[in-house]
């Protein structure tokens, strides 16, 4: 199957859903409801399909971790589906009471609202059933361990805690058998494993390490990144700065935006933590102080409502009720700086064990990005430092 079509099959299948009428009523925008309702299932089914198809085809010739990425990815990318699902599943259950007159209608009304909720989620755990299967083949992981990987992808909730051991488990070993590559019988070992690639004209003998290389796209770096500016998109999509100035665009609803963007940060911090052990140091500085001033303006404007709600704590008589909004504001805003020293704490982490920089100086910045208005300096202070010492690297080696 073509690399670009395995690809595109996931995030097709995540388009069309949110371009449906259910994801327009949910965020109420009119902008999201692209697609006609029949047209929408239609397409939606189908790509269901395709994508279920899709996993269970690559078993044989899909490497496992990229197998539990597309799994993981899904999860992520749907989990504000479910958790509004949940919420509303709840609400609608608590609108009847236990009397065995009412059980029947509301047996009637939730049942079918759970089906599709369910089956969506299958759908979702599909490429983590193939991953499990791959690592079995592969011994990977023992018959035990598949069972209860399997068993648990297909429970609500426990499916994305599931997602997310899944992928770090297969991502140990393939990272092993990676830095063991130029060992002679560590290559032996590989390719007789590779075998099966073979049959279908794939061999990875037939093709230098460097195309096999050049023809992967950097997950480890796209996925973070992707997740990180989602989560600068949602930022502005709702919260302070639609409550001080009137928008353009179409926004979240308030009850919608603190699900969002709690997903987009969870998103972000798992990625960037999974995936900082392969890249460098100074990348993960770079995108650290790109995210710190993408939601410069969105701080700037925290300030200013913040500022605005401490006003009432002087007010006459005593504290106005809108004073008591000040410390949620001020722990929103908190956790929200938090999330945007993600990549910075991974580069510190990655210098320090790399011995680019010592421990004190580590502890010194990520005691920075933990401290408002000093982490953007930190962040900048420790992306210059990280570009100095690579520069400094770099002119050793060509003089030696």
């Amino acid at each position: 199957m073509s690399k670009i079509l395995r690809v595109t099959l996931p995030i097709a299948f995540i388009v069309v859903f949110y371009a449906g009428e259910p994801a327009g009523t949910l965020f109420g925008c009119r902008a999201f409801n692209v697609i006609p309702p029949l047209m929408w299932l239609l397409l939606l089914v189908t790509l269901g399909a395709a994508n279920a198809a899709s996993a269970f085809g690559l078993v044989r010739t899909e490497r496992t971790r990229d197998l539990a990425f597309w799994g993981l990815t899904l999860k992520v990318c749907f989990l504000p589906i479910f958790l509004v699902s949940l919420v509303v599943f709840a609400l609608i259950g608590s609108q009847f009471s236990l009397r065995p007159e009412a059980l029947p209608l509301e047996f009637a009304l939730l049942t079918p609202y759970a089906v599709l909720s369910y089956a969506l989620m299958i759908v979702t755990s599909c490429y983590g059933f193939a991953a499990i299967i791959r690592a079995r083949d592969e011994q990977v992981i023992s018959p035990e361990t598949a069972k209860n990987y399997k068993r648990w992808h297909a429970i609500p909730i426990a499916d994305l805690v599931a997602s997310i051991r899944l992928y770090l488990l297969l991502r140990r070993p393939d990272r092993a058998a990676g830095d063991n590559a130029q060992d002679a019988n560590q290559f032996s070992r590989a390719y007789s494993a590779a075998q099966p690639v073979s049959r279908i004209g794939n061999s990875v003998a037939d093709r230098p390490p460097t195309a096999h290389r050049a023809a992967r796209i950097p997950w480890p770096a796209v996925a973070p990144l992707t997740a990180s500016f989602c989560f600068v998109a949602t930022a502005y999509a709702g919260g302070p700065l639609t409550m001080v100035f009137y928008p353009p665009y179409p926004t979240l609803r308030i009850d919608v935006w603190p699900l969002a963007i709690l997903v987009c940060a969870a998103a972000s911090v798992v990625y960037t933590h999974i995936s900082r052990d392969r890249r460098k140091p100074r990348e993960l500085a770079f995108w650290g102080l790109v995210i710190k001033l993408s939601l410069l303006p969105f701080f700037l404007i925290t300030c200013l409502l913040t500022f605005f709600l401490g006003a009432y704590l002087f007010a006459p008589g005593g504290p106005a009720p809108q004073a008591f909004i000040l410390p949620f504001a001020l722990l929103g805003a908190y956790a929200i700086m938090i999330v945007t020293s993600s990549h910075g704490f991974a580069a510190i982490i990655r210098a320090r064990d790399e011995q680019v920089i010592s421990p004190e100086t580590a502890k010194k910045y990520k005691r920075w990005h933990a401290i408002p208005i000093a982490d953007l300096v930190a962040s900048i202070r420790l992306y210059l430092l990280l570009r100095r010492l690579d520069s400094s690297a770099l002119a050793s080696a060509q003089d030696a």
